[in-house]
């Protein structure tokens, strides 16, 4: 496994993270393997989507006597509802939602707090007197985050927070069909010139590019604003994937999603291969209309 430097953070980040939403509806043994099957396989990046108590405890079992090695980003952004998650921008609720994603973690603070998800008719409200972004530093300042950061699926939104210089870090999705989705060159620039680390966030589109020879519809949430049907190239992989994005020099973490052990291990097979020695255009080429 290879590390990069997360921005300003000084944080040494694996160069591939796990997130975890795609494990909150295996059972406790899986997602407890997974997680320590991951750092055994050198990954110190997770992000842990949702505050839901029965799936944060599930998590603690993975991080049991880890925490030293591990390096984790929480949320703000959803809430508890009937056990699953929901979305919510209220602040008091948020407030609640953390400091129980601290507690059922077993841990007393996170090193990057991240504003979840930010659309683009919500992004001044973030920023309010006693909004999300106050809250943030508020945990910030009591120790029980050590950085900021922002994630959103709009280009304009992830510039706008970039150049306000209070984010340390920002997610943002990648992979090979949004190439050229106007804006993402210039969100890999700002923070370069910015020094805010770079999250790619749904490599694989979520799970939608690894269907392999089928035709496949692709939201723009999953690519940061293109949607498209379009038939799968029948040599796709995980692999093709995560060496496209190790490409991208501006890149700190590929974070990405898995359900089982197998499945981690067979998508951290990309680092047998050298992303050099692959030719991406004939699969760039598929998703260019």
């Amino acid at each position: 496994m290879n590390y990069n430097i997360l921005g300003r953070t000084n944080l040494k980040v694996s160069e591939i993270g796990l997130g975890t939403e795609h494990l909150f509806n295996q059972e406790r043994e899986v997602v407890e393997s997974v997680i320590k099957e991951a750092i055994e396989q050198g990954i110190n990046y997770f992000d842990v989507l949702f505050s839901v108590e029965h799936f944060l405890k599930r998590i603690a079992l993975g991080f049991k006597d880890k925490r030293d090695e591990i390096l984790i980003t929480g949320h703000l952004g959803t809430s508890e509802l009937n056990e699953k998650p929901k979305r919510n921008r209220n602040v008091k609720k948020c407030k609640v939602a953390f400091l129980n994603l601290l507690k059922n973690l077993q841990i007393s603070y996170v090193d990057v707090l991240n504003i979840q998800y930010v659309k683009a008719n919500e992004y001044d409200q973030i920023f309010k007197t006693n909004g999300l972004l106050d809250l943030a530093i508020s945990f910030q300042k009591e120790g029980k985050a050590n950085f900021i950061g922002l994630s959103t699926h709009d280009v304009n939104v992830a510039k706008r927070a970039i150049e306000t210089e209070k984010f340390d870090m920002i997610m943002f999705p990648f992979n090979l069909v949004n190439y050229d989705l106007p804006g993402r060159k210039e969100i890999q620039k700002l923070c370069e010139q910015n020094n805010v680390g770079l999250i790619a966030i749904k490599p694989f589109a979520a799970g939608r590019i690894l269907q392999a020879n089928r035709t496949v519809n692709i939201a723009k949430y999953q690519t940061g604003g293109i949607s498209m049907k379009v038939k799968n190239r029948p040599d796709i992989s995980s692999s093709i994937c995560l060496n496209y994005l190790k490409k991208l020099s501006s890149i700190s973490v590929i974070l990405m999603g898995v359900k089982s052990v197998r499945e981690l291990k067979n998508n951290l097979g990309y680092s047998h291969i050298r992303c050099d020695d692959i030719d991406y255009t004939p699969f760039i080429n598929t998703y260019q209309g």
